[in-house]
């Protein structure tokens, strides 16, 4: 409890001597015969400056304190693992870690191609099946189509038949459907 009261006293003194030396400095920098207003606005610019530089290095310290949680996640989790030396390897599950995500969902780049055919996507995805889900949003994002609901997308892009050969080996073609429009009816805007 006193310790906590001391601790306190001494940041209100430590804020009290900070503010000072901000008018001080604000003073000096406004010139001789500066008005209130100048130096109003030094003293703002420099209380600015100092809770930027505080804030800037509370997020370094936010940012170095998630990569030592990840770190130690990752070397508890047997994905990384302390050399001899002091530096940090990658462990053989940590290796296979590696290739069973690289190989879990197919790259997201498609081959691009224009056409004059509108292209409607609709599709209905579990949501047990997530991750593949958000790949084929994006997939169909990178290839230009734009949302006009949440599974509903538009476009004028021909399909890769790459894509559904992958739609196919991820097990999803099922949840897909995809219409090319013939009579533009209302879809003139595009």
């Amino acid at each position: 409890m006193r310790g906590q009261i001391l601790l306190k006293a001494l940041e209100i003194l430590k804020d009290c001597a900070l503010n000072q030396a901000d008018f001080f400095e604000a003073v000096l920098a406004s010139g001789y015969g500066a008005g209130m207003g100048k130096i109003d606005y030094e003293y703002a610019k420099r209380q600015h400056a100092r809770e930027n530089r505080f804030w800037r290095e509370r997020e370094l310290e936010e940012r170095r304190k998630r990569l030592r949680n990840f770190l130690y996640q990752m070397k508890h989790d047997g994905l990384i693992e302390e050399t001899k030396n002091g530096k940090v390897d990658i462990s053989e599950k940590g290796k296979q870690k590696i290739n069973q995500l690289k190989n879990k969902l197919p790259d997201r780049h498609y081959k691009k191609e224009s056409t004059e055919k509108i292209i409607i996507i609709s599709f209905d995805i579990p949501e047990k099946l997530r991750g593949k889900r958000d790949w084929f949003r994006e997939v169909i994002r990178n290839l230009g189509f734009k949302m006009t609901h949440q599974s509903v997308w538009i476009g004028k892009r021909k399909i890769p038949k790459v894509l559904i050969d992958d739609l196919e080996d991820l097990k999803i073609l099922e949840y897909v459907e995809i219409f090319e429009v013939t009579k533009s009816g209302t879809l003139r805007k595009l």
